[in-house]
């Protein structure tokens, strides 16, 4: 018998690497700005919050007057290539194959934009996330836990039957906000040893592993 009923997994860094596209947006963004560049990981660093977030992040302080002309020229950007380097995790379609065979629903809850998400997991994943809820305007983003509740209802789902599954202190934070036990994954943007400070039921380090705890 299954522990859970369903299964709630964020995306960048999660199910699919998304971090290239990124990283070529927001620095394309900062250059248009006139701004400094960033690296890879430090993009890696600042993604999680959404994409306001990161764009204050990227600018770096002292620079709020520009954080929404920079983050809709990122806007831009991005919805027009951020489908160029993405590629699923290594095992996720496997996994996500197997969670269905057990009669387990899937979800994704994101901060990336729901136009932006959707048709990506589509693309990417086909069929295996049942129901997606990205960013929406006038929602709080992660961790506030309105975007997990859309979801178990829309899955038809009790909390008390649900697992978050995230690569980050802002997944942490989202499952305990929304009462919800949590596993984290080391393949995605945030390194284990900052994992290990974030509550959770384990940390697995490939998608399989996941297997273990439903």
């Amino acid at each position: 018998m299954n522990r859970f009923d369903a299964v709630l997994f964020d995306l960048d860094g999660t199910l699919l690497y998304t971090l290239a596209d990124i990283a070529a947006a927001v620095n394309g963004a900062l250059g248009k700005m006139h701004r400094p560049e960033r690296t890879v990981p430090e993009i890696r660093s600042m993604v999680g919050n959404g994409a306001k977030t990161l764009i204050t992040r990227a600018l770096g302080a002292g620079q709020e007057a520009l954080v929404d002309e920079t983050l809709a020229v990122y806007a831009s950007l991005y919805a027009a290539h951020a489908q160029e380097h993405v590629t699923p995790y290594e095992g996720i379609p496997e996994l996500l194959d197997a969670l269905h065979e057990r009669g387990i629903r899937t979800a994704c809850v994101t901060n990336k934009d729901h136009t932006d998400a959707a048709p990506m997991l589509r693309r990417f994943l086909g069929d295996r996330i049942s129901h997606v809820e990205g960013r929406k305007p006038g929602r709080p983003a992660k961790p506030a836990p309105d975007a997990v509740y859309d979801a178990l209802k829309a899955l038809g789902a009790a909390p008390s039957r649900a697992l978050y599954v995230g690569d980050s202190g802002v997944d942490s934070e989202t499952a305990k906000n929304a009462s919800l036990p949590c596993v984290l994954c080391s393949w995605g943007y945030w390194d284990r040893d900052k994992l290990e400070n974030c509550a959770a039921l384990g940390i697995i380090s490939a998608p399989a592993e996941l297997l273990q705890y439903v």
